[in-house]
């Protein structure tokens, strides 16, 4: 097996990118996860587990962020480090979807949330985090909170609800090597805080084309984020909203935070209290903040969460909101509204911008019957059939809807199926992909057809995103009644879909979807983490763009003892240096046409360094002595 990785490695060396096929079809898949699990029969958001976010840098590398929960806890087979009842778990592939690291972060108890990855293309991935240490000193069997093997959150003391205690700080921001998965540095967002106090909402954010990071960060009393913020003592059981950004430092790696501002939000906005979701974009060109989501309520109870912006209240189940990102007034807002006010089931998931536009596109679920479902002024259809609705949205950066589409149909009369439902959404080229979980539905000519009183399967359906027009829809089979969804999507640099979400027992059960049946690698029946490729090419990894010739590049001397000299023609920009067996052993930044690369630390052996600059990407081969 060792020979044919060897084999089909120096084959991306040394041939060009060919596509496979001109249809997306699954490639791969595979699947994470632990044996005990949430009690839960169905899928609960905040405590099964599922793959939360994914990015992919510029190397065409995948980066992970899931839940996983104690007992047998693995990652594709391999044992990975388990500290609590649930973790998280942090882990990274390649792109043919080979295991690159895995790093669990987590301590006694089930505290930890994050939703959000980030990643600057500079060797830098960065988790916003709200952790709530659980490791009290008084319990000899109290294991500390880790943030990787060796970096950990001190335990607490307690001694009563006022008393500080550094091991009660739940609010960091976290950066990650990308080569190895190693912490480089956390950030303590609070203050002092007590047990009380320590309560946050720290879990959104946005990182811009300068590679700053944009949050909305609530805190109680206290003086916070080394003293640029002080909420009054009043603030014991609510927060005060600031919102924060941190630059990027290009010659550290640092992220060092501005000024906040304080926002004019009353109410609560956290992410992870149960069915709470909100996430923020910012568009630089307006300097405007987005921000989209669900006031808190179980699905069912018809009690929302207050929440007001400048004295004005949200009234409906869902909301989006505009702000000026340096006075913090409101631009304007739009509220989705099912209206079925005893029946609530209704969030705007997901939002995201177009990179090069002020275009915005949002996608999320609501229930309704016979009555026409709004957002701000814009009114849904009212399709033949009823229970929840998928849908996907295109807005101007005025908030007026583009185009909207939900479900055409739905077959066999699944017309209940859309229960478990968190669709995500995410740009690729001309395009926009929805993936969600369904019992079945139709979209344009598009039909994915299940037996009815089957339970979701994972489902992404393409649309084009100026006239949002279905393109293709593709789903994955799974054993019947079970709930199987995707929750996280991203795209890599070879235009090809990652996509992750949760499953119960079987995944690709049709015989014809060109991966071999996954079946649950722990016992217990409860919810585990599948990740999976949807493509149309194959992996760009380490392909060779020009000869060293060509782009002007020399590297010497060759064999190498302790120094390798790098010249170019035009400044050189990073490396990545590979072993002979294809795994990342170091990268790093260059800026000038003579660079020096120490080597000295290397085992003897064959490597591959693959050098860019602006206009080129070159990978050489050397020989360390």
């Amino acid at each position: 097996m060792i020979q044919f990785k060897n084999k089909l490695w120096t084959l991306f060396l040394i041939i060009p990118v060919l596509s496979f096929s001109q249809n997306y079809q699954w490639q791969w898949a595979k699947q994470a996860g632990g044996q005990t699990g949430s009690v839960d029969p169905g899928f609960n958001y905040l405590n099964d587990e599922s793959i939360r976010d994914i990015v992919v840098d510029s190397n065409n590398n995948t980066y992970y962020l899931a839940t996983v929960w104690a007992q047998n806890q693995n990652l594709d087979a391999v044992a990975v480090n388990n500290y609590g009842l649930r973790d998280l778990l942090l882990f990274s592939t390649d792109c043919q979807g080979n295991v690159r690291w895995s790093r669990t972060i987590g301590g006694s108890g089930d505290g930890e949330n994050a939703w959000n990855l980030e990643v600057d293309n500079n060797g830098g991935l960065y988790i916003m985090a709200t952790i709530y240490n659980g490791s009290d000193s008084n319990d000899p069997n109290a294991v500390p909170m880790h943030f990787d093997d060796t970096h950990t959150i001190p335990l607490y003391t307690y001694t009563n609800q006022t008393t500080p205690d550094p091991g009660y700080k739940s609010a960091y921001l976290l950066k990650y090597n990308t080569a190895d998965g190693k912490l480089a540095w956390s950030k303590s967002l609070q203050g002092d805080v007590s047990i009380t106090t320590r309560i946050v909402d720290s879990q959104m954010m946005y990182m811009d084309s300068s590679k700053n990071i944009h949050t909305i960060l609530g805190f109680r009393a206290g003086t916070h984020l080394g003293g640029l913020i002080t909420v009054p003592s009043t603030y014991t059981s609510s927060f005060q909203y600031y919102l924060v950004k941190f630059n990027y430092d290009y010659n550290t790696g640092d992220m060092i935070p501005a000024a906040p501002l304080l926002l004019p939000i009353t109410g609560d906005l956290r992410v992870g209290a149960e069915d709470g979701k909100v996430n923020l974009v910012y568009d630089e060109s307006l300097n405007r903040y987005y921000l989209a989501g669900k006031r808190m309520a179980g699905d069912y109870s018809g009690v929302l969460a207050d929440f007001s912006y400048n004295g004005i209240s949200f009234t409906k189940p869902a909301y989006m909101l505009a702000f000026n990102g340096s006075t913090g007034a409101e631009v304007w807002r739009k509220e989705l509204d099912n209206n079925l006010p005893n029946f609530p089931d209704v969030e705007i998931h997901s939002i995201i911008k177009e990179p090069n536009s002020s275009s915005l596109y949002i996608s999320g679920r609501y229930v309704s019957t016979t009555d026409a479902a709004t957002f701000g002024n814009y009114t849904f259809p009212i399709p033949a059939y009823g229970g929840q609705k998928p849908f996907v949205m295109k807005l101007n950066s005025d908030g007026v809807v583009q185009w909207a589409k939900i479900p055409d149909g739905i077959p066999n009369l699944t017309n209940e199926g859309y229960r478990f439902m968190k669709g995500t959404i995410a740009l690729n080229g001309n395009e926009i992909a929805f993936a969600h979980g369904s019992w079945g539905s139709t979209w344009g000519s598009y039909t994915m057809t299940r037996p009815s009183g089957d339970r979701a399967d994972p489902i992404l359906v393409r649309f084009n995103k100026d006239t949002g027009s279905i393109l293709g829809l593709g789903n994955i089979l799974s054993n019947y009644g079970m709930v199987d969804e995707f929750t996280a999507i991203t795209v890599d640099k070879d235009g090809n879909y990652i996509l992750g979400g949760f499953f119960h027992q079987q995944l690709f059960t049709d015989p014809n979807d060109n991966v071999n049946t996954m079946a649950v690698n722990v016992a217990g029946g409860k919810s585990q983490n599948f990740f999976t490729k949807y493509s149309k090419s194959t992996c760009n990894a380490l392909s060779v763009e020009e000869t060293a010739a060509q782009a002007g590049i020399q590297i010497y001397p060759n064999p190498v003892q302790d120094i390798l000299n790098i010249k170019s023609k035009e400044p050189l920009v990073s490396y990545e240096l590979y072993g002979s067996t294809g795994q990342l052993v170091k990268q790093g930044s260059f800026s000038t046409t003579q660079e020096q690369l120490g080597v000295s630390s290397l085992q003897t052996g064959i490597y591959y360094i693959k050098l860019k600059t602006k206009s080129s990407t070159v990978t050489e081969k050397f020989i360390k002595k």
